[in-house]
């Protein structure tokens, strides 16, 4: 009975959740509601994955009265007959995916204003950021139920507009946060190989920085070998070669005197962060290039007579799952890691002020330590909760694109395909190219703008 109460009671307050678990370690309060609200995200990306499932669609359309709701609120031909009917399965799952992301962006995007400007958790406010999550729940429920009464068209139309330019800025700031994340850490362990009598951090900086070149020169072989063919590719030889050039051409840059001089803690390290990121990037992008019969440039459309187009064998599913499971991580750590006050700094151009936003902190009184879950943000909130919610509303509209072929519903119904087509691919691309910029202009800003503090 306890349990139970103590259950019911972590749908309203917090720290009641340690009621729930008491042998489960010391959490901060700030650090179990950023992970339920990313639950929030993983349970709507399943929940559209199952959609998308041919087999779903399938079952779910065979009662004539969802059949005959869905025609009618969907203004879809109601001469068309919905059991074993290809096409109403792909409207139905494409809509369906649309609908599901249309909420939970609308519920981050109300959060992220209602919860502007909370300095602590002394704030009415910071009780409702943190506690009555069965509320919560409901709220998402209720607005995706809505979604499903909303006549297809210009909906979709509006939906993959605002989605395109979310997933755009959550891109953009992905790849700052990627940057940052690479100055540091070549920061670290340099100060820590310098102040140290060992070689241990030295050889740990050696193989780090030589394995990433390692791994980033394999994928360049690779990508050549597998994705252009015997003859013509043209398109593909571009991507891949133009960005291997960009690539080479920072290393480069990285070590010249007067980068080094000016920023001595940049080097080959940070180099090889960016060079292996744009590779995966430029592999993902040529990955989704949707061939059609007879044409051989992309290793996922080969298999056939004569190069035509075939389904993907169980390698290339493989390949493709993992894919959409590295771009979810990358989802959820961009969405926690920049919503601290230390990083938002570092994107507004504030400082680094602000608090570490680790799992685990041994600093709490023992009244707090008796519910497992304690509240942390008395004194001032350790990450922004108005731009933590703004970021899982980008994630949402991020995700949105992956799980619907980027405005694609052709190619977007088998489970396998998420995002085979040529919008995705240059928004990829282009990506790679921004990332390559933008780690190039950290390198000489200190140079070309000298009496500027950049922070480092």
């Amino acid at each position: 009975m306890g349990l139970s109460l103590g259950c019911l009671a972590c749908c309203i307050c917090p720290t009641a959740c340690g009621c729930c678990c008491s042998f489960c370690p010391t959490a901060k309060s700030s650090t179990t509601t950023r992970l339920m609200y990313a639950l929030m995200l993983i349970v709507g990306t399943i929940m559209s994955a199952i959609f998308l499932s041919d087999e779903v669609a399938s079952k779910v359309l065979k009662s004539n009265d969802i059949c005959s709701l869905f025609k009618k609120v969907w203004h879809l031909d109601t001469s068309s007959e919905c059991v074993d009917n290809k096409d109403v399965e792909k409207y139905f799952s494409y809509f369906a995916v649309y609908r599901i992301y249309f909420a939970l962006a609308s519920f981050f995007f109300l959060f992220s204003v209602i919860m502007f400007h909370v300095r602590t958790s002394r704030d009415p406010r910071a009780f409702f950021q943190n506690g009555f999550w069965l509320i919560k729940w409901a709220m998402v429920i209720a607005i995706a139920v809505g979604a499903f009464y909303i006549p297809a068209g210009q909906f979709e139309e509006v939906m993959v507009g605002i989605g395109m330019t979310g997933a755009w800025i959550f891109i953009v700031i992905q790849l700052i946060l990627l940057i940052d994340f690479a100055h540091s850490w070549n920061e670290s362990w340099v100060s820590r190989a310098e102040d140290s009598d060992h070689k241990g951090w030295q050889c740990a900086l050696l193989t780090v920085t030589f394995g990433m070149f390692a791994i980033a020169f394999t994928a360049f072989v690779l990508l050549l070998v597998f994705f252009t063919g015997t003859g013509g590719c043209s398109l593909n030889k571009f991507f891949i070669g133009f960005t291997f050039v960009l690539c080479v051409v920072a290393t480069i840059i990285s070590i010249l005197p007067k980068v080094q001089e000016a920023t001595p803690t940049s080097g080959v390290l940070q180099s090889g962060v960016v060079f292996l990121y744009c590779m995966y990037l430029t592999w993902t992008a040529v990955s989704s290039e949707p061939y059609g019969p007879g044409e051989n440039c992309n290793v996922d459309s080969r298999g056939g007579t004569n190069g035509t187009h075939t389904a993907y064998t169980g390698n290339q599913t493989t390949t493709s799952i993992i894919g959409i499971l590295v771009a979810f991580a990358m989802v959820i750590y961009a969405c926690v890691y920049t919503s601290s006050t230390k990083n938002l700094g570092r994107l507004t151009g504030k400082g680094d002020e602000g608090e570490s936003t680790m799992l685990c902190d041994s600093r709490a009184s023992d009244e707090d330590v008796e519910n497992n879950v304690y509240d942390n943000e008395k004194d001032a909130v350790v990450y922004s909760y108005a731009f933590f919610h703004f970021m899982c509303f980008l994630a949402s509209l991020y995700l949105m694109l992956m799980m619907t072929g980027w405005y694609r519903p052709s190619d977007a119904t088998d489970i396998k395909k998420f995002d085979n087509n040529w919008p995705s691919v240059w928004v990829k691309m282009t990506s790679a190219w921004v990332c390559i910029g933008l780690y190039v202009w950290t390198l000489i800003a200190p140079v070309v703008l000298p009496d500027r503090d950049f922070g480092r």
